[in-house]
């Protein structure tokens, strides 16, 4: 075994809890940086499916209309019926049935009346937001840049969108250490980051993804790929403005220092292909890394300075209120 890897696997085991050292996690130690098969084979192996044979598919129809010939209630009878009627040869692997299972649209005849009332309501006062011209400048004094009446909405809907997590039991201390990071990520953390950023006067022009920018990609390349971006539309361009990494609910001190290193990686790398893209004032627009260990939140901030130095700055830090 590699010295690197035996050190990696060895820091794992020290610092890892006790229920997270498995078999799998101690093979992902292995695999992490050099995986074994391409991300698009692995796709291709983990989205196939295994069709049926014809024989099974014959057997797997004896199978249920003998389940039916057993209950001599009326439906079952129907259902015997409706199954009988229908021809071997017809099916094939993809279809419900030729796996034993009974598909049917259950759509109510029709939706009450408040439904279509509330849909016709809202796109009549539907009010796109977008721009055309950027707001106006704003510099790096020391001083909020929102009124106290908007910092009180702003606190109010991140608090709200606790409520959910709050009254979830997953969330519980009974389960929250196994839950894994997709699951904290688009409960608590994405909605906290999304009712933050609302009153953002950016309109359609931003949206959250997960997916690299084609230019930072690079070809052939599938990019450093965080958690989370905050990505702006202008001119035709796509801006990353902000990074998220996020462990899950349990995070150990490995997790925790890899995601702080790929986190100003990834801001270094959205600062690059800003100035790529727009010429901006040196030491005047900072690119945003939030990294989500357990439940601490660190706010960071990436500026090139006048002298094309890249400065990182942690800004604050604070505890979610998960439960």
């Amino acid at each position: 075994m590699p010295t690197d890897l035996y050190t990696k696997i060895y820091i794992f085991l020290l610092n890892a809890e006790e229920e997270d050292i498995t078999a799998g996690s101690i093979i992902y130690q292995e695999i992490e940086d050099n995986p074994w098969i391409s991300q698009n084979e692995l796709k291709m192996k983990t989205n196939r499916e295994r069709p049926l044979t014809s024989n099974k598919i014959e057997k797997n129809i004896k199978a249920l209309k003998g389940k039916f010939r057993k209950d001599t209630s009326q439906l079952y009878q129907h259902l015997f019926s409706s199954v009988n009627a229908v021809s071997i040869f017809e099916l094939t692997w993809k279809d419900p049935l030729a796996n034993q299972k009974l598909v049917e649209n259950m759509v109510p005849s029709s939706l009450p009346r408040i439904i279509w009332e509330k849909c016709d309501e809202f796109v009549v006062n539907f009010a796109e937001s977008n721009i055309s011209v950027l707001p106006q400048k704003l510099s790096h004094n020391g001083e909020w840049k929102e009124s106290d009446k908007e910092l009180a909405d702003i606190t109010s809907r991140t608090l709200s969108s606790l409520n959910d997590s709050w009254n979830n039991s997953a969330f519980s201390s009974e389960f929250a250490k196994s839950q894994n990071e997709g699951t904290y990520v688009t409960n608590v953390i994405v909605p906290a980051i999304q009712v933050t950023l609302k009153g953002l006067p950016l309109g359609r022009s931003s949206y959250v993804s997960r997916l690299a920018s084609a230019d930072r990609k690079g070809e052939g390349q599938t990019g450093r790929q965080p958690d989370i971006m905050f990505v702006m539309k202008h001119d035709g361009k796509k801006y990353e403005l902000i990074y998220v990494e996020s462990s899950r609910l349990s995070c150990t001190p490995q997790k925790k220092k890899d995601d702080e290193i790929k986190l100003w990686h990834e801001t270094n790398d959205g600062m690059h292909w800003m100035h790529k893209l727009s010429g901006l004032d040196k030491g005047e627009f900072g690119i945003i890394g939030i990294q989500v260990a357990g439940r601490i939140i660190r706010l960071n901030v990436l500026i090139r300075d006048v002298g094309n130095v890249h400065r990182y700055y942690h800004l604050y830090k604070a505890e979610i209120s998960v439960q």
